[in-house]
């Protein structure tokens, strides 16, 4: 999965996207739907509205991202307000689409639609059945729910998709991934949705997106980290670089993000070099916009206390301790060409 920076408590709150895509993940992986998890958050319980009438019966099926393709928040559409599954449609097999993460022989990973099939559906079609929950509870809980991307075949290859029997809370029941997960299923086809980590990024350590934090933390002139030298966190005999493109689309965005570029673990000669550099390094300019590139700096041993340096534009350093204040430095041309080698 992607890294994060680990800074601070206030960049990890701030932390971009890629998050949703990875709670839909974590819920389809290795074909064991989980729950989220979250605390009550005090809103009122509002029942859900079961939807009248019966399914509709489709047919000449293709594949599972031709015929269910899945919202933009990775979830089924319109899964709360289908009809139910009643008694006029002879179920014969079911076919399960999930979203999941695979990885590939290079190192990388992708996200995969998997389109599964099973016969043996008596356990599903009773969990399906089961009556809405309208037991009476004083407030609901924020948490995203996992929602199969579930779809019903008759014995002529006609199919349909049911709705799924909710609790008072509009969220399906808990028998429902139990029925899911107990499906044997048989892979009928894959289709890669998209790349989560190049092989490049794989293989450096380096996560493939990554905040441009120097961009994120300069933009309020009110909370700007105060100017100073760089100071080193920690001693390591050889240090990693990720080097991460920022899209136009992305600059100046509360917390752009950056693809990354390349990565290597650095050699203690030139880790010593860009050290030596750092720590002489003036307090930043005043400057305004954001790069094109940046980097980070990690040792490879210890989580967090990373360095960010725009190589381009401004040229800014920024430092996050741990323990400390962050701090703004200029980066000069030695440390950029140290860089860049």
């Amino acid at each position: 999965m992607d890294q994060a920076p680990r800074s601070d408590m206030r960049l990890i709150v701030k932390a971009f996207v890629v998050i949703v895509a990875m709670v839909g993940l974590a819920a389809c992986g290795e074909g064991a739907p989980t729950m989220a998890e979250a605390t009550n958050d005090g809103r009122e319980a509002q029942p859900s509205v079961a939807a009248t009438g019966t399914p509709v019966v489709r047919s000449g099926w293709t594949s599972c991202a031709v015929d269910a393709p899945l919202g933009d928040d990775g979830r089924p559409p319109h899964i709360r307000t289908l009809p139910r599954l009643g008694t006029d449609f002879a179920v014969a097999s079911a076919v399960h689409c999930q979203l999941e993460p695979k990885q590939r022989a290079d190192g990388g990973e992708d996200l995969v639609l998997t389109e599964g099939r099973a016969t043996d559906v008596t356990a599903l079609l009773a969990a399906l059945r089961l009556p809405e929950d309208r037991t009476t509870i004083e407030a609901c809980t924020l948490e995203m729910p996992w929602e199969p991307n579930l779809l019903l075949f008759d014995a002529q290859g006609r199919w349909i998709r049911p709705g799924l029997p909710m609790d008072t809370c509009g969220k399906p029941l808990p028998e429902i991934p139990a029925a899911v997960r107990g499906l044997r299923l048989t892979t009928v086809s894959e289709t890669v949705v998209r790349e989560i980590l190049s092989a490049g990024a794989a293989a450096s350590g380096c996560g493939q997106q990554w905040s441009d934090v120097v961009a994120a933390e300069s933009r309020n002139p009110s909370s700007l980290p105060r100017p100073g030298k760089v100071p080193i966190p920690s001693s390591a005999a050889q240090l990693r670089l990720c080097v991460y493109r920022v899209s136009a689309e992305q600059q100046g965005t509360p917390q752009p993000a950056g693809t990354f570029e390349h990565g290597l673990i650095m050699p203690q000669q030139r880790t010593a070099a860009i050290e030596r550099t750092l720590t002489v390094l003036p307090p930043a300019k005043t400057c305004s916009g954001a790069a094109d590139r940046f980097a980070v700096l990690q040792n490879p041993a210890i989580t967090g206390n990373e360095i960010y340096i725009e190589l381009d534009h401004c040229r800014r350093v920024l430092t996050t301790p741990m323990d400390g204040p962050s701090i703004l430095a200029q980066a000069d041309n030695t440390l950029i060409a140290l860089l860049k080698q």
